[in-house]
């Protein structure tokens, strides 16, 4: 029975959750005068989160499935600065005054590809059009393999105080087939001049279910990062869908583990990260007992949004760049994909909103009880594992006309 259930549930073809509804059920109904609109309505007092997203790397990594594009010239990365720039105006322009920033984050693609006078730069723009508060989270993902010390001095002038390390798997067998050759004494060696710079808040990622990964392996790369004693780790299993990311065609399929041996890692790997002392954090995410996360979970405030688990209690964030995703109060919106698309319409003097999603009473229900189980869930074994993701499951799929023939509460 337990083998039948990971079997239908635990599908490696199947994307991570991370928001209701998901980005398949946005619509182009929703564009840039709803945005618009949205963006004018939002309350002037209450702190939103910025996203900015990096659409750019100097490698490219064969499992990944975010939208990045490889470049090694300077030129691609300035072009898009200064489409985000435009952005960033536009955006201003229709908020109520400076809106307060609680939290800013810089995802990827590889943040760091920026150049550091342009990093300071873009920093001092959002600073001069959004009213950040005293002591912000500013977090940033990093490609260990091409931070240089100007970057990570650039970083402590920026403010950046949370690092998220990419770091998969140390086992260099599988840093092959996924084309990410990283070693232990070069992440060992960026996660000691960040802390060194005052960045002393520390994200590992790791992934599961990469080919040739074992248990034994999954053990050993978790091991290792615990070495580097990180305040957190996101633990996620490796989606494989050749079919959309075309990247991953490069990967043997015949070397990727079955939904049992997937399941076995993740167990294998939480065991590694809880005996360390770790927290489970809902699904995927581990932390020092003194972390944020770790205290919003006893507290009861823990947050799920579209960039994982969260303390943050904003209730917006503003996504900005190529395909970046933002909430607002009425519903969700996602700007164009393609990076010359993106620019296209920026530098035409409107919004790249290229679809979203304007949520219903229903939807919002359901995301509110599919987010406190993602959250508030206790560390699942097997089977209750499987239970859980068999009800996030059906809440996510149950037709609109379904919920009326749920029981009713008060």
């Amino acid at each position: 029975m337990q083998t039948s259930l990971l079997n239908k549930y635990c599908d490696a073809r199947l994307p991570w959750y991370t928001i209701y509804p998901t980005v398949r059920d946005f619509s182009a109904m929703v564009g840039v005068e709803t945005c618009e609109t949205w963006l004018r309505r939002l309350p002037p007092d209450e702190p939103v989160s910025l996203y900015i997203h990096v659409p750019f790397c100097r490698s490219i990594c064969w499992y990944c499935g975010f939208p990045t594009s490889l470049t090694r010239s300077e030129r691609p990365v300035r072009n898009y600065l200064a489409a985000l720039r435009e952005e960033i105006g536009l955006v201003a322009e229709q908020v109520p005054r400076a809106l307060p920033v609680s939290d800013v984050h810089f995802g990827g693609g590889t943040p760091t590809t920026i150049a550091p006078s342009d990093f300071l730069a873009l920093m001092e723009l959002l600073r001069h059009c959004f009213a950040f508060r005293r002591s912000p989270t500013i977090a940033i993902e990093i490609d260990p393999r091409g931070v240089t010390p100007e970057m990570v001095e650039t970083l402590q002038s920026a403010g950046i105080n949370r690092a998220s390390i990419g770091v998969q798997s140390f086992d260099p067998i599988v840093q092959r087939s996924v084309n990410r050759l990283q070693s232990e004494v070069l992440t060992a060696s960026v996660v000691e001049s960040l802390r060194q710079h005052g960045i002393s808040r520390i994200n590992f990622d790791l992934l599961f279910g990469l080919p040739h990964q074992t248990v034994r392996s999954c053990v050993d790369s978790a091991r290792t990062a615990l070495a580097m004693r990180p305040d957190r780790l996101a633990v996620f299993g490796y989606a494989h869908v050749p079919s959309y990311m075309k990247r991953q065609r490069h990967l043997d399929e015949t070397a990727l583990p079955d939904n049992i041996a997937r399941a076995e890692q993740a167990a294998a790997i939480a065991d590694t990260l809880v005996s360390a002392g770790y927290h489970q954090i809902g699904l995927d995410h581990f932390a020092l007992p003194n972390d944020e996360l770790a205290l919003a979970q006893k507290a009861g405030r823990l947050r799920r949004n579209s960039l994982g688990y969260s303390a943050d209690t904003c209730k917006t964030v503003i996504g900005l760049g190529p395909s970046a995703i933002g909430r607002l109060r009425e519903g969700y919106v996602q700007n164009e994909i393609a990076t010359t698309s993106y620019s296209e319409h920026v530098r035409a003097g409107r919004l790249a909103i290229s679809k979203g999603y304007w949520l219903s009473a229903e939807d919002r229900l359901r995301a509110a009880i599919i987010e406190r189980l993602m959250c508030d869930f206790c560390r699942p074994t097997y089977q209750r594992s499987v239970l859980l993701t068999d009800l996030i499951r059906f809440l996510f799929s149950i037709p609109q006309a379904g919920w009326e023939c749920l029981p009713k509460t008060g």
